[in-house]
């Protein structure tokens, strides 16, 4: 696949959410989605000279996602811990006071339509931010669909978020990166980073040269 520079990327539309959770093989898909957006919390770190603010530094220490969309059953049981208690009959889910939501990488795939390009986001480390929460509205004119507000963690790599433009990837990850997407679909293959370690060693005795 041929790499390019992308100078600009428009996000017009979602295309589809994927959400993995812990233990599973695959990801669950929700292709109808309302909007997604991020919030990140930062520390600000000060330094003061008297009275007088002289250095500043500020820290992402937390991020949290809001997800408006039609998803399935399975999503939304495992996003709040609903689960099978042994002494109900069968079918049936129940929520209480030992209902854990289960850590989940979430997956998006968002479509700039100018371009034709897409752009994938990663947050490997989720988890529900809320307890279960409803609203029915009788005889409405729409169906509404579920907002859910989920954690972010730092991951295995350090980072909370990843994002990659399809179109300067070496290799379109889109398929695995929706369908089973972990630390390792993003990370550089144990061959690669060998020889990526070898290359920045040679450089560094040629500088020493």
């Amino acid at each position: 696949m041929t790499t390019q520079i992308i100078e600009t990327f428009d996000a017009v539309s979602i295309k589809k959410l994927s959400f993995k959770f812990k233990g599973e093989t695959s990801a669950i898909t929700a292709d109808c989605v309302g909007a997604l957006s991020g919030e990140t919390e930062v520390q600000e770190i000060v330094k003061k000279c008297g009275s007088n603010e002289v250095k500043k530094i500020s820290k992402p220490i937390k991020m949290t996602l809001t997800i408006t969309a039609h998803v399935p059953l399975s999503v939304y049981r495992e996003f709040y811990g609903l689960k099978h208690n042994e002494a109900t009959k069968k079918g049936i889910y129940s929520y209480g006071p030992s209902a854990q939501s289960k850590v989940f990488a979430l997956g998006a795939d968002i479509y700039d339509d100018f371009e034709d390009n897409s752009k994938l986001l990663a947050f490997l480390n989720c988890s529900s931010a809320t307890g279960l929460t409803f609203s029915i509205e009788n005889g409405g004119d729409e169906v509404a669909a579920l907002e859910l507000e989920a954690s972010v963690s730092v991951d295995e790599l350090g980072e909370y978020y990843h994002e990659a433009i399809v179109g300067e990837l070496e290799t379109d990850l889109t398929d695995e990166w929706m369908s089973n997407l972990t630390a390792e679909t993003i990370k550089i293959a144990v061959e690669q980073e060998s020889v990526v370690g070898k290359t920045k060693v040679g450089e560094k005795i040629k500088e020493l040269d």
